[in-house]
């Protein structure tokens, strides 16, 4: 995980000095201070402030992201909105002594650079400097997967595990690894890219994907979004049939179709959805299977809205394949925080940090 501490001038050319190890937090009562955890989506933000000591009350708000071509107004805004927040609650400005920001995208461990994010196309530059120029108390900066797993580590299916992989699956494929109690982030803050993963052959330069030698064929092949395609192309080269329920789901419209008709048309042991299904749960089971025998977690936690919005389908589709490629026991539940998972891990995560210094 990315732990980027961030204060103002003075404090930062005294880091190393002992009597500074405090700076930060001059004139807070620490029992008394408060955190924040905010996780940051391309279209909608969720804020969350507590206490700093945990198991007080947690409020919380949500709001549309702004959405800004530099970052600078970005944070200029993002901070407004805390700061307005935060008086609304009774938290003095002053009192907050972090912050927790989950990105959707890569943040380099060393730089503070968000990167492969598709709903923040900024200049790549360490955004550490423009956020010191709104808040000078602590941050600690991380992708909202990785976030998310710390969320469920916390408070969520992974709470009591010192070594679990969450996999979200949604429009696409992410995870995140925490071993022994700790993000692993690897050498460019990506570890977890699993998308990147190859599972075999089947589908590879095939009608269902779009290329085949490109990284990200197992994303394209277990997302929702390469589930939908898969669907409508079903349909459009005459394999499905009107009779099929993922047709009357969809209003009988192909372009209407979407991976949760699948999903819903398959619980009902619809041929159509079956067959379609057949390669991404495939592409999917292996997937965890080789993240089992590399790591060997003791829990894999599914999330994203593919899992969460067909369950117990989903899950025990997974779990009966995956006895065919694992040795290892490994236990493969369903996340249990929904979309409060990311700011719940956002401030955690500063708790964490703030307890170390």
């Amino acid at each position: 995980m990315t732990e980027t501490v961030q204060g103002n001038a003075a404090s930062q050319h005294t880091e190393h000095q002992s009597n500074m190890k405090h700076a930060q937090l001059e004139g807070f009562d620490t029992k008394g201070s408060w955190v924040a955890g905010v996780d940051i989506g391309g279209t909608k933000i969720l804020m969350l402030l507590s206490h700093q000591n945990s198991g007080g009350e947690v409020h919380e708000r949500r709001l549309p992201t702004q959405s800004a071509e530099q970052p600078e107004l970005f944070f200029q805004w993002l901070f407004a909105e805390l700061k307005t927040f935060s008086a609304e609650v009774g938290c003095d400005w002053d009192q907050l002594a972090g912050v927790g920001l989950g990105f959707p995208g890569v943040i380099l461990q060393d730089e503070a650079v968000l990167r492969n994010a598709p709903a923040f196309q900024w200049p790549e530059e360490d955004i550490r400097p423009i956020i010191a120029k709104y808040y000078s108390g602590k941050i600690v900066l991380d992708n909202d997967v990785n976030m998310a797993a710390m969320g469920e580590v916390d408070q969520g299916a992974a709470k009591g595990h010192r070594h679990s992989v969450m996999v979200t699956v949604g429009t696409g494929i992410g995870a995140a690894l925490v071993l022994n109690g700790e993000l692993h982030s690897g050498q460019h803050g990506a570890a977890g890219e699993i998308g990147h993963f190859i599972t075999g052959d089947e589908g590879l330069n095939s009608e269902y994907v779009a290329d085949g030698d490109a990284f990200g064929v197992f994303e394209q092949v277990t997302s929702g979004t390469g589930i939908t395609e898969r669907a409508r192309h079903y349909f459009k080269s005459g394999k499905g049939s009107e009779l099929s329920l993922i047709w009357s789901l969809a209003g009988g419209e192909v372009e209407q179709i979407e991976a949760r008709h699948v999903f819903r048309a398959a619980e009902s042991g619809d041929v159509a959805a079956l067959e379609i299904l057949e390669l991404p749960m495939r592409y999917m089971a292996r997937g965890l299977a080789n993240i089992t025998a590399l790591l060997n977690p003791s829990i894999i936690v599914l999330g994203g809205g593919v899992a969460a919005s067909n369950p117990t389908y989903y899950l025990n589709e997974v779990q009966a394949r995956l006895k065919r490629y694992v040795v290892l026991p490994v236990q493969v539940v369903i996340a249990e925080l929904g979309n409060k998972a990311g700011a719940i891990g956002a401030l955690a995560s500063i708790r964490r940090h703030l307890e170390r210094i």
